[in-house]
């Protein structure tokens, strides 16, 4: 195809897809704001992996709950789908059992198009459990638009890919960050997720420019813009969706906005683990302050594309499997054991990512298992348990999804056989809670002394007072019920698992 009947075939692409307006990445918590304020936002970004759930007992099986899908079809907003699991900064391709899925997500939402990650999250060998940065090389080009190529056919619809945040310095032997989106772009036909938080995080952290980056992106191709809040950890600004926009942000936002030809929805993330802090009116703020920017866009902007220069890197790149086995290895755990490998260790960033993945494992395991893990805190104490969860993590890689982490740490803790009094007991109880929930089949789990005590306390945050009462008891599971007279309900147990 020459570049004029390819710039005409962008140009025509690009006018077909509907102007949607403010959004937010949608969360169950933040249903109560749609219903008390319907005006809060127009669209609804939708990341699937994070209402589907991996059954522990049957590797590779996602159950994907219809009613999740029926809810958020139903509610009055138009919809995007951006695809968490499936980067496309990797040469390992992503999970095919994902493919139809995400196919059908976007048919039942009616998504105008979809997006997905410039990262890699597996190896051959592991799954990282964290967005790994990927190899800017010519060679990673070539790799990257096949796979953004093979995601984008199997959502058949417009596809768009979201540049991604970098802990990691600048190196000599790759493209620079904005000239490497570019080229990618364009070989591979698709638009731009511009994520500004990241692109902001990485100036922050030592990396290109925000001004520098946008001036050798192609501004016709953005199609969507990210908007988000973070603060600094160890030196570096952490991409942590944790709030309110920092006003430097917003100020570049302002500057960008206008040059923006084509863009269609500007979306603002907030996870929701930071909700009960940001507050629903602290959500309501921030799209208030997007409607700003929305009014603002493609006001000063220039209809021809940038074209990207050919920048050659100026050193012998490793390849991109080489790229992923060292800095994925480096990043859960893993000591160097390779010439790249013992270099990218000498980055100040690897340990972050290193303290990112495990915090985010933990919280997995925790959201789980949360009551047997609150025993083991308070019977151990906090820093005990820490060293448990460390000694987890260097004998076993990331899993994807929750309750697979969460069952790979109940399989590791029954190897370690801990002398805690009731631990066995309680996994057993949450295990039964957590098999409800997935296939919402009753169960009944025994007990040789009264439960509710114990349930009580660790429900409060607390051990529990003197020596309960031996007998015959037992507690009925139910997926639609409250767990007897504990006061524990089983939506605190779904609350662990996404699609809640």
């Amino acid at each position: 195809m020459s570049k004029d009947r390819h710039s005409s075939s962008e140009a025509s692409l690009q006018a077909e897809l509907p102007e949607l307006g403010v959004g937010i990445v949608y969360s169950a918590p933040l249903d109560p704001l749609f219903e008390s304020h319907p005006d809060v936002v127009d669209v609804l970004e939708i990341e699937p992996q994070t209402m589907w759930v991996e059954r522990p007992d049957r590797p590779g099986e996602i159950l994907v709950r219809s009613e999740v899908n029926d809810h958020l079809a139903s509610l009055p907003y138009a919809k995007l789908v951006h695809s968490i699991g499936t980067p496309i900064g990797g040469s390992v391709p992503g999970i095919d059992v994902q493919l139809p899925l995400l196919r059908e997500t976007v048919r039942k939402l009616d998504a105008p198009w979809a997006s997905e990650h410039l990262a890699f999250n597996l190896t051959p060998d592991f799954f990282t459990g964290f967005f790994l940065p990927p190899r800017q090389t010519a060679a990673g080009l070539e790799i990257y638009a096949n796979a953004i190529e093979r995601l984008a056919g199997a959502m058949q619809v417009p596809f768009c890919i979201e540049t991604g945040v970098n802990y990691l310095r600048p190196r000599s032997d790759e493209i620079p960050d904005g000239e490497f989106v570019a080229r990618l772009v364009e070989r591979a036909d698709c638009g731009i997720l511009l994520d500004l938080h990241n692109v902001y995080a990485n100036e922050w952290n030592g990396r290109q420019k925000v001004r520098e980056f946008v001036s050798q992106i192609p501004l016709d191709r953005v199609w969507e813009i990210h908007l988000a809040g973070g603060f600094e950890w160890g030196g570096y600004w952490v991409d942590a969706h944790s709030g309110a926009i920092p006003d430097p942000l917003f100020a570049l936002a302002r500057e960008v906005i206008p040059q923006l030809p084509n863009l269609k929805a500007i979306i603002f993330e907030v996870f929701s683990s930071f909700l009960p802090s940001f507050g629903l009116d602290g959500v309501r703020r921030e799209t208030g302050r997007l409607r700003e920017l929305w009014e603002m866009r493609g006001k000063s902007a220039s209809r021809g594309s940038r074209r990207s220069s050919e920048t050659a890197s100026t050193a012998s790149p490793s390849s991109v499997e080489e790229w992923e086995a060292a800095l994925g290895s480096l990043a859960i755990g893993r000591s160097p054991e390779t010439p790249l490998a013992r270099e990218l260790a000498a980055d100040n960033g690897i340990p972050l990512m290193c303290e990112l993945i495990h915090e985010f494992r933990a919280s997995m395991v925790v959201g789980v298992y949360r009551l047997s893990c609150r025993l083991m805190m308070l019977a151990l104490s906090p820093d005990v348990f820490r060293v448990i969860l460390e000694d987890f993590w260097k004998q076993e890689p990331p899993r994807q999804y929750a309750a697979a982490e969460a069952e790979a740490f109940i399989a590791y803790l029954r190897r370690k056989n801990l002398q805690l009094p009731q631990l066995a007991k309680m996994l057993e109880f949450e295990k039964a809670a957590i098999d409800t929930v997935l296939d919402g089949t009753p169960r009944v789990v025994h007990f040789a002394a009264d439960p509710f005590p114990m349930l009580r306390a660790l429900a409060e945050g607390r051990l529990p007072e003197g020596v309960p009462r031996e007998g015959d008891y037992e507690i009925e599971l139910r997926p639609d019920g409250p767990i007897g007279a504990t006061g524990i309900d089983l939506d605190t147990v779904r609350g662990a698992f996404p699609f809640h």
